[in-house]
Parts: C-alpha cells; sequence; structure tokens
C-alpha cells in the first residue's frame, strides 16, 4: 500500500466512471534500475510518467465500474501494491490537467475540474509573465523530415560518424594554428557592421540545427509536428518541437535527439574555420568568421552549458536517469526545508532512488545562481533596448524570482501541513530572516584590488621618430649608457635628398628674388612667400634628420628586445624601440582603477596596501606614498593591463598598440618599499595591488553598485 489509505476528498470522485483516453499509449522506461510507465497523449503530445502499479490500477478503471468499486477489488487482488485513496485522488487529478482521462459523466469530479482550473490558470500566468520568451508554431514538418530521412538514410552511418570527426579535428587544428589573428578578428565580431551578417549566419544555423534534432527523432520513431519561431528577448529565431523523444524507452536515444543540435552546430563551426583559414579578408571570410564564432559559444555557452535548460541540460537529465532534473532537485531542498528546518513529519522526499540525491543536491543552488546571472544579463539588455520594458521585465524577474517563492512559502506556513508545528515553523522562519538580515547590515572588512604593473622611477621610453630604415644600432641589450650618448641611428639618405633638392629650389628661388628686385618688383611678395616656406621645411627636415639619432634621455640601462632583428629592417613611426631604465632610482607600482571604484578612495582614511607580483605572490610589499593622478585618463601604462595583454581593462580595436582604453580610468602610484624576503622587481611585471577601506556592510556594498549601474549606463540617480 502506498500513500495514504483514506483521503478526506476520496468521496468527490468516489463515485465518478473514468478511463484513459483510448489514444494514450503507455511506453515502458527504466530510470536507475526502477521501472516506470510514460503516458502519451498521441493528438496533444503530453507525457506524464507514473510507476507500473499505478498503471495497472489505471488499466482496472471502464466506464461500467466506478473509481470506488475498481480501487477496492484492486486492494482485494494486489494489498501491498494498492495505491492509497490520497494518491489515486492525486493521480487522476494530474492526468485530468493533462487531458488524457475520459468521463463518462460529470456529477462527481468537481475536485478534479477545480485543480484543472488552477493549473490553467497558472498556465496563462506563465505565459504572460514569460512575455519575452513566447513561441509561435507555423507548419508541420513531419513528412519532411521523414522524406529527408529517407534519402539520408541510404548513407551509412559510420562514414557521416568519420566524416564529422574529420572535419571538427581539421576545424580546431585550422583555428589553433593562427590562434592570434583569430583573437583579434573576434575584437570586430559585435561591430555594427557586422550584426547584420551576424544574424543571418544565426538564423541559418538555428535551422540547421533545430532540422538535425527533428531528423534524429524521425529516425528513432518519433513524431515531429510542430515548427515555428521562438521569440527570445524579442530576437526571432526558429524552433522544432521533440517532445515525442520523452516517450523513447532507450535513453541514449533521447540523449542523441538532445546532443544533435549541439553537434550540428560544431560541425558548422569546424567548417567555419576551414574556410575562414583558406581565404582572405572578404565577405566570404567575415561569413565563415561568424559561422565559426556561433557555432563555437552556443555549443559551449548556451545550448552545452547544462544549468539553463537548453539541449545539454536535458543530455544530462537522461545520462543520469533522472526525468523532470531541474524540478526534482528544487524539490528535493523544499522537502529538506520542510523536514529539517520546520519539523515537518509529513514531508516526503521526491528522490526515487538513492543515487539521485547527491545530484540534486549539488544541481539546485548552482543553476539557482547562474539563472540569477542569466536573469540580470536579460535585464540589463532589455533595459539598454527600451528602459520601460526593461522596468517591466526586472519586476516580471522580480516577481518569479523572489516574490512568488516567498508568497508560496508563506501560504505553506499558513497551510494545513505545518498545523502541528506550525509555532516551530514561524518560529525557524523568523530567525532565519533575522539572521540574513543582520548578515547584509553587519560591517565586514572591505578592500578594492587593482592590477598594475612595476616601474622604474625614472624610466624612459623611446620610438620611432618617423617611417625609416634601422641603419646603426650602437649599443646592445642591457648595456649601461649615459645622458645624451647615442643608441641607434636611422637612414637619413631619404632625408638628404629632400633636403638637397629643397636647396636647388631655393637657390632657384633667391634668383627669382634678385631679379625681381631689379625689374618687376611686382613678383617680389610671391616669391619671398615661397622662400619663407621653402626654409620653414627645410628647417623641419633638419630637425627630423636630428631626430633619426636616438640619444639615451638620461643615466641608464638600455633595454631592446628586437634591436638585432630590426637592424637593416624599415621601422613605421611610433613603434616602440626600447627602454633606458635607471634602476638606482627604485620603483613604484602603477595601478589602474576604473571610475566606480575610485570613488572608494576619495575622502576616506586609507588603511594597509599591500603588492603582489606575478610569480612571487607568496610574498607582499609594503606600498606608501599612495598617488591618485586627479584626472582621468585614457592611454594605459602599460599594454599588459588591457584585454589584449591579458588584463582587465577592455581597449579600442583600433589601437594596435592595445594601450588606448574603451572607457577612461583613473591611475594609481605608489612606491614599492624593499622587503626583507627577497623579491626580484623588474621594470613591467604584472601584479595586484590591494588596499584597504573602512568596513562596509553588504547592503552598502550593493546599493552602491546598484546606484553606479544606473548613473553609468541610464544617466539616473
Amino acid at each position: 500500500m502506498s500513500g495514504a489509505i483514506y483521503s478526506d476528498a476520496w468521496y468527490k470522485i468516489a463515485d465518478a466512471h473514468v478511463s484513459l483516453l483510448p489514444g494514450v499509449k503507455a511506453t515502458p522506461q527504466s530510470y536507475r534500475g526502477q521501472a516506470w510507465i510514460v503516458l502519451e497523449d498521441a493528438y496533444a503530445h503530453r507525457f506524464f510518467r507514473i510507476t507500473p502499479h499505478a498503471h495497472d490500477f489505471l488499466k482496472t478503471l471502464n466506464h461500467r465500474v466506478s473509481v470506488d468499486q475498481a480501487w477496492q477489488s484492486y486492494l482485494q487482488r494486489y494489498p501491498q501494491h494498492a495505491p492509497g485513496q490520497e494518491e489515486v485522488v492525486q493521480l487522476l487529478s494530474q492526468l485530468h490537467v493533462s487531458n488524457l482521462l475520459y468521463f463518462r459523466d460529470e456529477a462527481d469530479t468537481q475536485q478534479i475540474d477545480k485543480r484543472a482550473q488552477e493549473a490553467a490558470q497558472k498556465e496563462l500566468k506563465a505565459k504572460a509573465l514569460s512575455f519575452l520568451y513566447f513561441r509561435l508554431p507555423l507548419f508541420d514538418p513531419d513528412k519532411f523530415l521523414a522524406a529527408l530521412d529517407r534519402r539520408l538514410a541510404v548513407l551509412p552511418s559510420t562514414a557521416l560518424w568519420l566524416v564529422w570527426l574529420a572535419v571538427l579535428i581539421a576545424g580546431a587544428a585550422a583555428a589553433l594554428s593562427d590562434w592570434d589573428s583569430l583573437a583579434s578578428s573576434s575584437q570586430g565580431a559585435f561591430a555594427w557592421t557586422n550584426l547584420p551578417w551576424l544574424y543571418l549566419c544565426l538564423s541559418v544555423m538555428k535551422v540547421v540545427h533545430e532540422v538535425c534534432h527533428g531528423l534524429v527523432c524521425k529516425r528513432f520513431g518519433g513524431s515531429v509536428h510542430t515548427f515555428g519561431l521562438m521569440f527570445l528577448v524579442t530576437t526571432p529565431l526558429p524552433y522544432i518541437d521533440t517532445t515525442a523523444s520523452w516517450s523513447f524507452a532507450n535513453r541514449w536515444h533521447r540523449m542523441f535527439v538532445s546532443a544533435a543540435g549541439m553537434m550540428a552546430d560544431i560541425f558548422m563551426a569546424a567548417l567555419g574555420a576551414l574556410v575562414w583559414a583558406a581565404t582572405g579578408p572578404g565577405l566570404v571570410n567575415s561569413l565563415a568568421f561568424n559561422v565559426m564564432l556561433i557555432g563555437s559559444v552556443s555549443s559551449v555557452v548556451f545550448n552545452g552549458n547544462p544549468l539553463l535548460r537548453f539541449d545539454a541540460y536535458y543530455v544530462l537529465a537522461d545520462f543520469l536517469d533522472i526525468p523532470n532534473f531541474y524540478q526534482k532537485a528544487q524539490s528535493y531542498w523544499f522537502y529538506l526545508a520542510d523536514k529539517y528546518l520546520l519539523g515537518s513529519h509529513a514531508a516526503r522526499t521526491p528522490i526515487d532512488a538513492p543515487g539521485e540525491r547527491k545530484w540534486c543536491l549539488a544541481y539546485a543552488p548552482v543553476s539557482l545562481f547562474y539563472r540569477l546571472l542569466v536573469s540580470y544579463a536579460i535585464v540589463l539588455f532589455v533595459m539598454d533596448l527600451w528602459f520601460g520594458l526593461g522596468v517591466l521585465v526586472l519586476c516580471i524577474t522580480a516577481y518569479l524570482l523572489l516574490l512568488a517563492p516567498m508568497g508560496k512559502a508563506i501560504k505553506h506556513l499558513a497551510g494545513p501541513r505545518v498545523q502541528t508545528h506550525r509555532l516551530r515553523a514561524w518560529g525557524i522562519t523568523g530567525l532565519l530572516i533575522a539572521a540574513i538580515g543582520l548578515a547584509l547590515a553587519i560591517p565586514l572588512p572591505y578592500s578594492i584590488v587593482a592590477s598594475g604593473v612595476v616601474q622604474s622611477n625614472r624610466a624612459a621610453v623611446l620610438y620611432a621618430p618617423l617611417d625609416a630604415r634601422l641603419e646603426r644600432l650602437t649599443l646592445g641589450n642591457g648595456q649601461w649608457v649615459r645622458a645624451g650618448e647615442e643608441l641607434m641611428r636611422f637612414d637619413s639618405a631619404p632625408l638628404l635628398l629632400e633636403m638637397r633638392q629643397l636647396q636647388g629650389e631655393l637657390d632657384e628661388l633667391f634668383a627669382l628674388q634678385r631679379q625681381a628686385l631689379a625689374t618687376r618688383m611686382a613678383d617680389l611678395r610671391a616669391v619671398e612667400d615661397q622662400i619663407s616656406a621653402k626654409q620653414q621645411r627645410l628647417a623641419q627636415l633638419q630637425r627630423r634628420r636630428q631626430d633619426l639619432t636616438i640619444q639615451a634621455p638620461h643615466d641608464g640601462r638600455f633595454v631592446t628586445m628586437e634591436g638585432r632583428e630590426r637592424l637593416g629592417s624599415w621601422v613605421g613611426q611610433g613603434t616602440e624601440l626600447g627602454h633606458v631604465l635607471d634602476s638606482r632610482s627604485g620603483y613604484q607600482f602603477v595601478a589602474v582603477i576604473t571610475q566606480e571604484r575610485a570613488q572608494d578612495l576619495f575622502g576616506v582614511t586609507l588603511g594597509a596596501m599591500q603588492v603582489r607580483l606575478r610569480g612571487q605572490a607568496q610574498t607582499s610589499l609594503a606600498a606608501d606614498q599612495l598617488t591618485v593622478l586627479p584626472y582621468q585618463r585614457g592611454t594605459l601604462p602599460s599594454a599588459a593591463l588591457g584585454w589584449l595583454g591579458g588584463g582587465e581593462l577592455p581597449v579600442a580595436n583600433d589601437d594596435k598598440r592595445g594601450e588606448k582604453a574603451v572607457e577612461e580610468f583613473y591611475e594609481v602610484r605608489l612606491q614599492l618599499q624593499e622587503s626583507p624576503d627577497p623579491v626580484e622587481l623588474v621594470h613591467g611585471l604584472k601584479g595586484a595591488l590591494r588596499i584597504e577601506l573602512p568596513e562596509r556592510s553588504i547592503y552598502q556594498r550593493v546599493g552602491q553598485s546598484l546606484r553606479q549601474l544606473m548613473q553609468k549606463r541610464y544617466q539616473l540617480g
């Protein structure tokens, strides 16, 4: 006997004459060694999972006997396996909501109808709240998929797998072999000029993705009757309904249906990589790069992420043999809270097998945290598109993630399930709320961390003065130099040629000047203007000729990593040639702080300041003489602090040197003190600065972050 033997609602359904609809198909399945029956409405494609004993009881129901007569008869024949009255009431109610029952009369089914109406209202409410994620069915693709499957069936499966694997390996090799070019190309992927092509590639690839789902479902005997558009955050994308695979007895078939789209994405990404590597700049190359980007990112971040209820989630659920994994994980945490916190003795665990417990324990909190992150990103995205709509989405998200669960909790605390232990339930709940509020309000240690680089107090960067050929390298890397000492010299032949040409033109103009003075005074002014212009140009060339000799600006060590390699080659203007570093002057640490974090440094008493260097993180360096440059900057002190150098600040796409930040920042400088531990200080070495600030509560931190967000993105507050 399973469930409660008797039920207070039994009288409402005892005289009803019901049975399963004739079109309901029963498919046996196995989950973690336990047998189950999946009921499917072949017309509406609704599914319901029950135990074999419950299915045996349902088969005894027919229009000639009442529910009570069928239950009494089944109880006499199978007393150990017969369901209790409460279980029968719940079972028939849920089957009726799923439209899987036939009723001969409706006289005594008010309770079931009430539950059906409540479920319909919940479904309508859920659709209204998820107006940014609605689906629009278009047509029935079943015949098309069946015809396509017949044509593809002539191809050997082994050959298809080998082709898929070969293209995947070749595409990965092509992408990895030119990784630097791939990284630089990705910076312009979301440029406005590329967004239409990106969406076009996404739409086409999504159609292929969905068709592959449908093809695999058809291959294993499923039916696919819906193809339509899914409006995901106002973006229309195709979708296909393959819920028929839920009734497949073989879990590997169900997993293959779910994974087919991801496999197609990876295959298309590999093809895109091959085309991208084999073509030069142009439309084909750009489209291939978009295909490669979409296929790889969508497979890893979205469809390949089991924390979202996309393809990978269903693959994981079938692999673990845990149907309704997401709901079961949540229900298990609610069960633990209900039983061990509130003290409910009537709480029933949703776990069907011992192996499910650890997965449900881990999955629920991780998926909830990730869901909060995704919801936060979606709200910001919609608010950027249309602020008013974003506020509405924010309210709906807050209702779904906060207010609705709180309402359910209050309803549960006031309901009959906690009647015997209501005092304890309300007391524990009050203590939890007080503890959370206290944890949010208590001041906690607070600090900011900023990335930076070590710089010599006396350092100079040498740049190529103009486009010229490096003719001479006087000193090698690491040598000590004196102020004014020649370091390298560029070829001055092109300048000398232009200077001789200018001098010849000046001699000619001087002759014309003398002639104008003697015979044609009217031409004198024009000739003198030309002479002045030529002389200015000649003086400019003379200064540039002097600049072709690079001299040490001060005493120090000359550092150039590519001097010998550049000797005799053409060097573009502004190219970094090397440094002159004077280690005797000591070292400072230069860090960059975003505008949002920089305000924490003003108007407060700063605590201890420590610097940890990369590769020497076990040693902390004390720092003092903090200086915050009183103006915002746009050029990084080192390319190592930008994205291209592995740093945290985004840099402009058009800056080849990687030093032009997208957003302005504040620069912080500190003097590094000598450490009793052996520490190697090298100019340009990256590290992290930690500054202790006055204690601050979580409530204060979150409030400040939200205010800064609204001010920065929407100019509010």
